[in-house]
């Protein structure tokens, strides 16, 4: 009989304990901070992505495209013969960099002709004046009667990067399709322009469409900022995408020159630039040296004042060393106009420093 009570006390025991230990255990587990389930963000597809890019292209259009106008260069019309047709010699697009109705556009766009129109994006016409021109960049600045328009903001073409997004607004076709919005990469930066005076300016290169009609309009980054001016693509067979733009950088240096003056000016040695000097040329021509620039100074010009003879070859200028054309042009265009140099050169195998006082580039 006790043998059995105690096993029945024991069970007892057992369950008592399993509840007991079981209240507690559900009482402690109910005091714990609850942590909520999370549940993993699907990922975005190709389409959404572009949502969202599509949004940011369509605010720039919105916004942009006030600022953005059409070019009609105009031809044939005179006081004496108002009868005469008017033939339009060339089409672009410009755009407004001020309020003051201060315009930019492409040099080959207004180039030859009598009368400037501008077609501003809400379709009135104004007669435009040409404030100045710089044909080496294929830039112009032109003016309009008014005041408050809608200017863009330029910028920092220094801060690209290849791969980012281009956006190109403009008139391609003529004023049919005015303010039409493509987009692109920025396919290069820094790709040379030799012009027919063998002048090298360094272009923007992108894959956004530009078209006949596109010279002149907004390159912009994806803040809606101008950061080039269009101006030409290869439109050769066998090349697709391959426009060039003028860095809003040089454009803004360009426009506040012919802003202030109306003209840009460029130092100049008063040489001519016969070849770049490598390890190559040097082996055939044994002038000495390795590097630099052979050549012929102008007669009367800065250089041959300054002592430079003919088949001298620069190798350095202000102590910094020259390798090729390209580089002497840039170090030269970086002075002023009276600025004096100092000039390394070779000379029949013997090296020797000229001080020169730089000239003013002339038209050709």
């Amino acid at each position: 009989m006790k043998k059995s009570i105690s096993i029945v006390f024991l069970i007892f025991l057992m369950l008592f304990t399993a509840v007991l230990g079981g209240f507690f255990a559900l009482t402690w587990a109910n005091a714990l901070p609850v942590k909520e389930k999370t549940v993993a963000e699907p990922l975005k597809s190709p389409q959404s992505e572009n949502s969202v890019n599509e949004v940011s292209v369509v605010d720039i259009g919105k916004n942009l495209s006030k600022s953005v106008v059409g070019i009609s260069n105009l031809k044939g019309i005179t006081a004496t013969s108002p009868n005469n047709s008017q033939g339009e010699t060339g089409i672009g697009s410009g755009v407004i960099l001020d309020s003051r109705g201060y315009i930019v556009t492409n040099f080959h766009v207004i180039s030859g002709g009598e009368q400037i129109m501008v077609t501003l994006s809400d379709g009135n016409v104004k007669e435009a004046k040409i404030i100045g021109t710089d044909q080496r960049t294929d830039l112009a600045l032109l003016k309009i009667e008014g005041e408050n328009y809608e200017a863009a903001v330029l910028g920092n073409s220094d801060d690209l990067s290849v791969g980012e997004t281009a956006i190109a607004i403009g008139n391609p076709g003529g004023l049919d399709f005015a303010g039409s919005v493509t987009m692109g990469i920025i396919s290069g930066l820094n790709r040379p322009l030799i012009t027919e005076e063998g002048l090298r300016f360094k272009l923007i290169q992108t894959d956004a469409a530009i078209n006949p009609g596109n010279s002149g309009g907004a390159l912009a980054n994806d803040k809606g900022e101008v950061v080039a001016i269009n101006t030409i693509k290869i439109s050769e067979t066998g090349f697709e995408g391959m426009g060039f733009a003028i860095p809003s950088n040089l454009v803004s240096e360009i426009v506040t020159e012919l802003m202030d003056t109306g003209k840009v000016t460029r130092a100049a040695l008063g040489v001519y630039l016969t070849a770049s000097v490598n390890p190559e040329f040097n082996a055939i021509n044994n002038v000495g040296v390795d590097h630099g620039v052979l050549i012929s100074p102008q007669e009367g010009g800065p250089g041959a004042l300054g002592g430079l003879e003919e088949n001298d070859v620069i190798t350095a200028v202000d102590g910094n060393k020259i390798h090729d054309i390209y580089e002497l042009q840039d170090v030269i265009f970086s002075h002023e106009v009276g600025d004096v140099i100092k000039i390394t050169v070779m000379r029949n195998g013997d090296s020797r420093s000229l001080s020169v006082t730089l000239g003013e580039l002339k038209d050709s």
